[in-house]
């Protein structure tokens, strides 16, 4: 018992004997660092995604603008469907597809299991044939314009690295998600643009903010911001935010809520070309995230 005690006795005078050093704060990581580790999250979220399928409930309603404050709902509609997420073959970037299922309530027979089907037996042109299963359900959309941005993943491809040289950032501030301490960085492609297009071809730039955590780089949250989507319309403008969470079954975080605001003005289908005020709204959630087996990428 005495030889345990003067051990612990002397162990402490060492202790007490030993210089006081003080803790140094931890140095900020730099905006430059956070977008490679945002970079390298979004290539290996490429990765982890591939061959995974999500089911999609997206309400979409055509709202009447009177006023500035005086509203009225014109048109909803909800589709049922199924997104799948796949690599493209010998790079790092990657697609999100959309494959309508129902519209309100009314089974698309043809449509049930297309994407899974699809990409277990690929044909050929595996690309061709998933865009035109995405440019088919683009059709479903309501309203005057056709838009296949309308995916959760979309903002992300801006901090790809093959796309970041093509964006300017800025870092706008911080806060707290869920418990975790996130920058807020905002992007503006510069130029004119080159992910996103219009109907004739013009290319329109990209902007918005991702919610980065600057640990690892991981996007919880995401604003994609498109103007003057419509020709002619030069106050025309697209809005989509996303939200992420974590998904315990697949241990990685994915798209749970993806809500989009289409402004106009639209030109009227009449004869007289009158230009119409409305908004396109949606919501879109999703749930029951799984893998199918197949083990292959997408030319």
């Amino acid at each position: 018992m005495r030889r345990a005690s003067l051990t612990l006795i002397g162990i402490l005078a060492l202790l007490l004997a030993v210089p006081r050093v003080e803790a140094q704060p931890r140095r900020a990581p730099s905006l430059e660092s956070v977008l490679a580790r945002a970079g390298e999250y979004v290539v290996s979220y490429g990765l982890t995604l591939t061959s995974v399928l999500a089911e999609e409930r997206y309400t979409q309603t055509l709202v009447w603008r009177h006023g500035k404050n005086d509203t009225s709902v014109m048109q909803e509609r909800v589709l049922r469907s199924e997104i799948a997420f796949l690599r493209l073959v010998d790079s790092t970037e990657w697609l999100a597809f959309r494959n309508v299922l129902a519209v309100d309530g009314v089974a698309i027979p043809e449509s049930d299991g297309r994407l899974e089907r699809l990409f277990q037996r690929p044909p050929r042109s595996v690309l061709a044939q998933a865009s035109l299963i995405a440019g088919e359900s683009a059709r479903y959309n309501i309203g005057p314009i056709t838009r296949e941005i309308n995916v959760p993943t979309t903002a992300l491809h801006f901090v790809h690295p093959v796309h970041r040289a093509n964006c300017r950032f800025d870092k706008e501030g911080e806060e707290y998600l869920d418990g975790e301490r996130v920058w807020i960085v905002r992007f503006k492609e510069r130029d004119r643009g080159g992910l996103i297009s219009r109907g004739d071809g013009r290319s329109l730039p990209g902007e918005g903010r991702l919610w980065i955590v600057p640990a690892d780089g991981r996007v919880v949250r995401s604003e994609l911001v498109v103007k003057d989507f419509v020709r002619g319309g030069g106050d025309s403008k697209a809005t989509i935010h996303v939200t992420w969470r974590r998904d315990v079954p697949l241990d990685i975080w994915v798209p749970v809520e993806m809500r989009e605001r289409y402004e106009g003005p639209w030109f009227a289908r009449s004869p007289s070309k009158q230009r119409e005020r409305y908004d396109i709204e949606g919501v879109a959630t999703y749930s029951n995230y799984r893998r199918f087996t197949a083990d292959f990428r997408i030319r």
